[in-house]
């Protein structure tokens, strides 16, 4: 079939149609199917795939609901454009929800099953005007049966206990049956898996997980916690220990001798006031569920957590932390776990888990400013109230410099465990350390000002926490689904920003998504040109403060990129950058001479891609930039594969740091393990160049079977993927190469570099 290629990164005009999206995944693919389901609709303003080349959002002029029947009009609307996500016939939506709100707006929610199997994490809302039937956003997850399984090869019980030793479980506690479902990530793969809770304890203290086994080979696909840590109230004690709720104290308008049962019921109660006045929400589920908390859990519990159905809150230590039930935003914080599990459900792990966190922190700013009657600098800090007793200032989070822990990040290309297989012992991909990432965003929407470190030079202009809260609110509970990441969070605060305060040409829309613009979220309109090897661009111009972005993709093995920019006048500076656009600050190499002339020169350089920055310290015209890299497979020790590697016990030994191996998937069924001794404080990196045409991933897993990094990206994606070695002796790591859904090729390679 013939194709048609969009760039995603820029706003382009096809067929009348107004697309928009963004760097995510630079370039995808329309078909001659999906183009005809886009000619359908009347006039698209925002347009956003996921890797897999499906619609995640749609926004605009869209039709009309042709039915009275809301649910039967909208599940017509979206039978008309099936091709445009790469139906076949097979997939089954079933209503869930019908809601109407307060701006007269009605909003369809269908979740999808295959063949009557449940597709965890896919849904697809249709929004409309009430009066008129007007559609003016479809968005969602959807999954299109493209030669997925659909029987397993293992029993539940088998893949299940593989999935929970690759995960680290060592010893844990099914509490369901098997169930067989289809599992879908955030970047729109599925796979067929079983699903049960598995209840479990490790250094970190108690654990309940949903773990996702794939239903072919029991490797684990994914998991999430359903702990989460972090008007009629009932307070209960622990007594110091972990038997949940516990011994009842007192219920609505009781009181306690106790301090910290007081803490807690007064902060339930300032959080529960918050919600209803604010968006006249009674309690947590919408209809006057009752808050349920209990104190005093465990002995010195560092923790506060929200299980599903009530709070739960240790007394700390007394060094690290003092009683959590006294600091409100994190009374708050779990709280809004609540709410967020009754509206969106977003999945906790991977960027799903990390908006989950975020959001949280951020009603937990937002309650306690709500008390205070004003946002003051303690605003922004998370958990100051509970957080080391004996050092004053310090706190937990810090919305407005989310670096300033130690530990979370701020920027997107730079965010924790990209692609990662989510576990207890990753933070579930960093969901802890990429909420930072939206806490900037918002703090940035109500305070203004560009980036802390400088990541960017985006000026955001603020509107204040009284409509900030507003946009972020509606965004939860009526755009965002289980499965939303960065990109959808931009699209659904962007959508109620639209619908509150004026449309798209709205100061707030514009500052919504300057916010996102700061903290290198995708989706912005941010134009980046793909490169060949040797190609030159010529006639280059922009003015004083502007950029122009470029992308050249790198295979395994070369031993230099060069990137020279030369000819017309002006002064433009270089910047170059793997796997995220450069910036000012932000970069692998950099020349910033008084002229356009300008060579970056980046040695040795890892596959994959490479973002190229041309900035104008003052306008430039008439400029040419060529990128080339060089060096084959040269400068380095290579290898081909030999067969039989399928299994640790025959996996072919990587002896030599900068090794490049040559291999192929042979099969539907070929997998290929290689062998490495990572020595001691050493990091190991790996980089996997594939065919353009085939979707390859990469595991790391010790010498247990437990998992340690991966690689997941699309079709065609390179995977890069580290994993850092904190013993002081040496550690085998073995290197899993394999198919995502049967891929191979046996006439095209693929490249697979290691060095430590």
């Amino acid at each position: 079939m013939k194709k048609f290629v969009v760039t995603l990164a820029v706003m382009v005009m096809m067929g009348g149609l107004a697309i928009a999206a963004g760097v995510r995944a630079p370039m995808t693919a329309l078909t001659d199917d999906q183009l005809a389901g886009l000619g359908k609709l009347e006039a698209v303003e925002t347009l956003s795939f996921n890797d897999a080349g499906v619609p995640t959002f749609i926004a605009g002029e869209l039709g009309r609901l042709e039915s009275g029947d809301h649910a039967a009009g909208a599940l017509r609307f979206l039978q008309e454009l099936t091709p445009m996500f790469r139906a076949t016939g097979r997939e089954e939506l079933a209503l869930s929800e019908v809601k109407e709100d307060e701006l007269g707006k009605v909003h369809v929610r269908f979740r999808q099953t295959l063949r009557g199997i449940p597709v965890v994490g896919a849904e697809l809302l249709v929004h409309a005007d009430k009066a008129t039937g007007k559609v003016y956003a479809i968005n969602g997850t959807f999954v299109p049966d493209e030669n997925l399984p659909q029987r397993p090869a293992l029993s539940g019980e088998v893949a299940l206990q593989q999935a929970a030793r690759e995960a680290g479980i060592v010893s844990g506690v099914a509490l369901d049956r098997p169930e067989l479902v289809y599992v879908v990530r955030e970047n729109g793969k599925a796979y067929l898996a079983w699903m049960t809770r598995v209840a479990f304890s490790d250094a970190k203290g108690e654990h309940l997980d949903r773990i996702y086994a794939d239903a072919v080979t029991g490797e684990l696909v994914t998991s999430e916690a359903l702990i989460h840590s972090a008007l009629y109230r009932k307070i209960y004690t622990a007594n110091n220990g972990t038997s949940l709720p516990g011994t009842l104290l007192f219920v609505e308008g009781g009181s306690s001798s106790d301090s910290v049962a007081m803490a807690a019921y007064n902060n339930l109660g300032y959080t529960y006031n918050y919600y209803k006045t604010k968006f006249n929400r009674d309690s947590i589920d919408g209809a006057g569920m009752q808050l349920i908390a209990t104190v005093h859990y465990g002995n010195a519990y560092n923790n506060a957590f929200w299980n599903g159905s009530q709070m739960v809150f240790g007394d700390g230590d007394g060094t690290t932390f003092s009683p959590f039930a006294n600091a409100l935003d994190v009374v708050a914080h779990e709280l809004a776990h609540g709410v967020t599990e009754r509206t969106a459900n977003l999945t906790y792990s991977s960027e799903p888990g990390a908006l989950n966190e975020a959001w949280s922190d951020i009603y937990g700013a937002n309650v306690e400013a709500y008390r205070d009657g004003a946002v003051s600098s303690n605003t922004w800090k998370i958990g100051e109230a509970c957080y080391t007793p004996g050092t004053s200032g310090d706190a937990l989070r810090y919305m407005n410099n989310p670096t300033a822990d130690g530990y979370s990040a701020d920027y997107y290309p730079e965010r924790l465990y990209p692609n990662c297989t989510p576990s207890s012992s990753n933070d579930y991909c960093g969901v802890h350390g990429n909420s930072g990432i939206a806490n900037l965003a918002y703090y940035l929407l109500v305070a203004g000002g560009t980036h802390p470190r400088g990541k960017t030079s985006v000026s955001v202009p603020a509107i204040g926490m009284a409509k900030a809260e507003q946009i972020f609110y509606r965004a939860l509970t009526t755009y965002m689904t289980s499965s939303t990441n960065f990109q959808g969070a931009r699209n659904a605060t962007a959508q109620a920003a639209a619908d509150l305060y004026g449309g798209t040409s709205s100061a707030e829309y514009n500052a919504v998504q300057k916010c996102w613009d700061a903290v290198g979220a995708p989706g912005g309109a941010v134009q980046v040109t793909t490169l060949s090897n040797g190609q030159t661009v010529s006639n280059l111009s922009a003015s004083t403060g502007n950029w122009l972005y470029f992308k050249i993709t790198l295979p395994s093995g070369q031993t230099q990129l060069k990137v020279v920019t030369s000819g017309g006048s002006g002064d433009a500076d270089l910047y170059v950058k793997r796997g995220a656009l450069p910036s000012t600050s932000s970069y692998d190499g950099k020349s910033e001479g008084s002229t356009t002339a300008e060579t970056v020169t980046i040695s040795n350089p890892a596959a994959g891609d490479f973002y190229i920055g041309l900035y104008a310290y003052s306008s430039y015209s008439g400029v040419s930039l060529t990128a080339t890299y060089s060096g084959g497979s040269g400068g380095g020790t290579t290898m081909n594969e030999t067969e039989p590697n399928g299994s640790t016990s025959s996996a072919n030994v990587i002896s030599t740091s900068g090794t490049t191996v040559t291999g192929y998937i042979g099969s539907s069924t070929d997998v290929d393990y290689f062998k490495v001794t990572v020595p001691g404080y050493k990091t190991l990196t790996v980089d996997l160049t594939v065919p353009s045409t085939k979707d390859y991933d990469v595991k790391l897993y010790n010498s247990s079977g437990t998992l340690l990094a991966s690689g997941t990206n699309g079709t065609g994606q390179a995977e890069h993927v580290t994993w850092y070695n904190s013993a002081s002796t040496s550690r085998v790591v073995y290197i899993k190469v394999y198919g995502y859904n049967g891929a191979y090729s046996t006439t095209l390679p693929y490249y697979l570099k290691t060095t430590w």
